[in-house]
């Protein structure tokens, strides 16, 4: 039989591990790096949308990278590889097909 002395301390980590997961809302692979020779990048998510991402500042995303974020939405975000290391990215679009979203990117 398991005796917890501390029944708050490991609530409370598994808390804190729970969110800290759920914390990005998309998971994706980089498919098309430097895109239009500016550091942009085209990221397909898990479930089949390509993402045009307008880099801002911080790390440079590489072909195959998985990288982790809000991406279905408009604006600035937060994109982080399975590295940990970030960059901030300006989200053009979410588009259903790779050609549409290498488009947004390069207008």
């Amino acid at each position: 039989m398991l005796n917890f002395k501390h029944p708050r301390i490991i609530s409370t980590t598994g808390f804190i591990l729970f969110f800290s997961f759920s914390a990005y809302a998309d998971r994706g692979q980089v498919v098309e790096q430097d895109v239009c020779g500016s550091g942009n990048a085209v990221i397909e998510t898990t479930d089949g949308w390509y993402i045009a991402a307008e880099h801002q500042s911080g790390v440079y995303l590489n072909e195959g990278d998985i990288v982790f974020g809000n991406f279905k939405t408009y604006g600035f975000e937060v994109i982080t590889r399975d590295d940990g290391s970030d960059g901030q990215f300006y989200i053009e679009d979410y588009e259903v097909g790779f050609e549409a979203a290498l488009e947004e990117l390069c207008e």
